[in-house]
């Protein structure tokens, strides 16, 4: 099994739209960018999505098998692709919080997509993998996703802005080997819908968690990063990074 990001970015994306800082211009000038925060599972060249926040994903993974989208919550930046992917010629299974509102009318056309609440902390199966849904604090209804295969633990926590002494429990119990955390937010910010890195930096030692990363990245707080030389004792994930469970 390996775990792939389409994208390791706040809502925006980097670069932002006509914004001149280092960071952007950085990006411009290199030819790349960095989309909002979402991954994929690959096994046996079978597709399992987190999150579905890039709109043209359905031409992503054309031709490839999706078993499943484990949702995290209904913003536009984590499931924009599902409009134009309901309209599959496969059925194709997508789990998300109760949120009864969702996204602009994806429940009312569904078309190919089944879409199946999960409550906090029920578990489901696809292919031998197990994804448990874990509750999080946000502006809107979220999940993270325990994810477990074989002999490995992955905790997959986007969108937060807090994670309750519940889940920590929970999650300690578990003994994670891999844990990907949001960190939007530089250490100026301290109250909003996510994380800053000192935040998230202190649950994932909280955790004792093997290998820890951060994600959700804003393009201010790379920017503050880099100018300040901050020194992080956990990563910022990138585009190209690629995890592989055996």
């Amino acid at each position: 099994m390996k775990l792939k990001f389409l994208g390791t970015a706040d809502s925006a994306g980097i670069p932002v739209h006509n914004c001149t800082c280092n960071v952007c211009n950085k990006y411009r000038k290199n030819n790349i960018q960095n989309l909002a925060t979402s991954a994929y599972l690959e096994i046996e060249d079978k597709i399992i999505l987190l999150d579905a926040g890039v709109e043209n994903i359905s031409t992503i993974f054309d031709g490839k098998e999706i078993k499943a989208i484990f949702l995290t919550h209904f913003h536009a930046d984590h499931c924009l692709g599902l409009l134009k992917l309901r309209h599959s010629k496969d059925t194709i299974k997508c789990f998300h919080p109760n949120d009864k509102d969702g996204f602009s009318d994806l429940f009312k056309h569904t078309h190919s997509i089944l879409y199946n609440k999960l409550d906090e902390f029920e578990s489901v199966c696809i292919d031998n993998i197990s994804f448990t849904a874990i509750p999080l604090v946000h502006s809107k209804k979220c999940n993270g996703y325990l994810i477990e295969y074989k002999n490995h633990t992955i905790a997959y926590l986007t969108d937060t802005s807090k994670v309750s002494e519940k889940v920590i429990k929970f999650l300690k119990s578990k003994k994670l080997d891999y844990c990907f955390i949001d960190a939007c937010y530089d250490e100026r910010k301290e109250v909003g819908n996510h994380l800053n890195y000192f935040q998230a930096s202190k649950i994932l030692n909280s955790l004792n968690v093997k290998n820890g990363y951060l994600m959700h990245i804003s393009h201010t707080t790379q920017d503050y990063i880099e100018k300040n030389k901050v020194s992080l004792k956990y990563k910022y994930l990138k585009n190209e990074h690629i995890f592989v469970f055996d």
